[in-house]
């Protein structure tokens, strides 16, 4: 019997990791037809309504310190994670955006040795030197147009904005249920998007295109609302080091479903590039969960 949760916790957590990669991609395809903040509000908007059922079936209750670590967690997991990474990805490839946010471990070690949460260590300086190395292999910085530039600096702070996002909700997941805790924060974070929209709002809901329809419902259900539930439930079968390697097939998907659904060219540098900055993600998250 555990054999076959372990099978079954491994699978949902290989679906979440290749839902998350096509992810990145409609992302981008989305970004002909939409702004990253209709995007953003779309997708939050659909899975908060499937959040709903959920959060009253497991009913919990929250102290006003607590509301106020789930507005923050919207703030930066929703807010500021979907704005960034979408504008940034507006200037860079799916694959190019999906390889620069996989550092997202690397700034939750940082900001976990900054707050006393973790003892420095030189693997971690050895994973951010051949991911940086990564960085500079893929994106070529001496090459790149302003444009360019700007845009891949917002996809880093968005895998900052996610590593905050990590940090803080760390102590709130601790009490409470983590699809609980999504479902609030998913709703939360719908709210401040709201404002972001102006008067843009309308647009959403006059959308014709058959294919951005199925991209924003895939955003909304497999992306946030399924993926989420898929990774929790695998979670509790499967290892943390086993489960922290399904993601690091993410940027691979988004790069491989980039070229075949809209046409990305991958070459070499961003499959090298791309392949150390995973390696030193890799490196620092096996060495710190053996």
């Amino acid at each position: 019997m555990k054999w076959n949760n372990g099978i079954r916790g491994y699978i949902e957590l290989l679906v979440t990791s290749v839902i998350w990669g096509i992810t990145y991609v409609l992302m981008k395809f989305s970004l002909s037809y939409l702004d990253p903040q209709q995007i953003a509000f779309s997708r939050f908007l659909i899975s908060s309504i499937l959040f709903v059922p959920i959060l009253i079936m497991i009913k919990e209750r929250y102290s006003r310190k607590e509301i106020m670590q789930l507005v923050f967690l919207a703030i930066s997991g929703v807010l500021l994670y979907q704005l960034l990474f979408i504008y940034g990805e507006k200037g860079l490839s799916a694959g190019n955006a999906s390889f620069i946010v996989s550092l997202e471990p690397i700034f939750i070690a940082i900001l976990s040795i900054a707050l006393g949460q973790e003892r420095f260590s030189m693997i971690l300086v050895l994973s951010l030197a051949v991911s940086t190395l990564g960085l500079g292999i893929l994106v070529q910085p001496t090459e790149m147009k302003e444009a360019e530039l700007v845009s891949m600096i917002l996809v880093v702070l968005s895998a900052l904005s996610w590593a905050v996002y990590t940090i803080l909700g760390k102590d709130l997941l601790k009490r409470h249920n983590a699809l609980n805790v999504t479902g609030f924060v998913s709703l939360f974070g719908l709210l401040l998007l709201f404002p972001f929209l102006g008067g843009s709002s309308a647009a959403i809901f006059r959308i014709h295109s058959t294919d951005l329809i199925i991209s924003i419902l895939f955003l909304g259900i497999l992306a946030t609302f399924v993926g989420y539930i898929l990774w929790f439930d695998g979670l509790k079968y499967v290892r943390p080091t086993v489960a922290g390697t399904t993601l690091y097939i993410t940027p691979f998907i988004t790069a491989a479903f980039a070229a075949i659904l809209i046409g990305e060219p991958m070459n070499l540098s961003m499959l090298v590039g791309g392949s150390l900055i995973v390696l030193g993600v890799a490196v620092y998250g096996i060495k710190r969960k053996s």
